[in-house]
């Protein structure tokens, strides 16, 4: 059944509404501070009430982290087509490298946003939580591809999945840290390319 045309429209605006939003916390937060900076200076500079702002995001918190990754609700079905293809170690490069290609093209944007979570422990916590859960996400599907006794094989889903998304934290870092000195992309593949080749070499 194809969409709407008053639906989409609808849609577009409200993710022009959300971006808005985004972008006026994201300032307020950068000259405040994230923990002295209320919802309802962050509606009011944006020209709106605090209850519509609640229509948008559930909490103050959610205007960072709501669509970090950008393709987090993808990576599961994309990790298990590269499983049919390659090993548990590069479907994940793979997989994660999808992520990046998505935030790549607004440094500046994920480099202001990096600083503000650096500020704060609320923040800093609220993103180890978003990492925990995409890794729960992530764990199930590697599961199948490795071998070995149910115990182990669920340790090593554990220690690859969060070794893969250590690669995609420091990665990042790096690279919004460093505008100009390395692309996302780059600093991905040699973070990966760090860790000792951990899937089976080609027969």
């Amino acid at each position: 059944m194809e969409e709407s045309p008053a639906i989409g429209i609808r849609e577009r605006a409200r993710g022009a509404l959300r971006g808005e939003l985004a972008d006026v916390a994201l300032r307020l937060f950068e000259e405040r501070g994230y923990d002295r900076t209320p919802v309802d200076e962050i509606a009011s500079a944006a020209g709106i009430s605090p209850r519509t702002f609640y229509r948008y995001f559930s909490t103050k918190e959610d205007v960072l982290f709501g669509d970090l990754p950008p393709t987090s609700a993808d990576l599961p079905a994309l990790l298990e087509d590269h499983l049919t293809r390659v090993g548990p170690w590069e479907a994940l490069h793979l997989t994660l490298r999808h992520a990046a290609e998505s935030i790549r093209t607004e440094r500046g944007r994920w480099s202001r946003l990096l600083r503000v979570v650096n500020t704060s422990d609320t923040l800093r916590a609220g993103h180890l939580e978003q990492q925990m859960n995409l890794a729960q996400s992530l764990i199930p599907t590697l599961l199948p591809a490795l071998e070995g006794p149910a115990g182990w094989s669920d340790l090593r889903a554990r220690v690859l999945v969060h070794a893969g998304l250590t690669c995609f934290d420091t990665a990042f870092s790096h690279w919004a840290e460093h505008e100009g000195d390395i692309e996302m992309l780059d600093a991905l593949d040699i973070a990966f390319t760090t860790f000792p080749r951990t899937d089976p070499a080609p027969s």
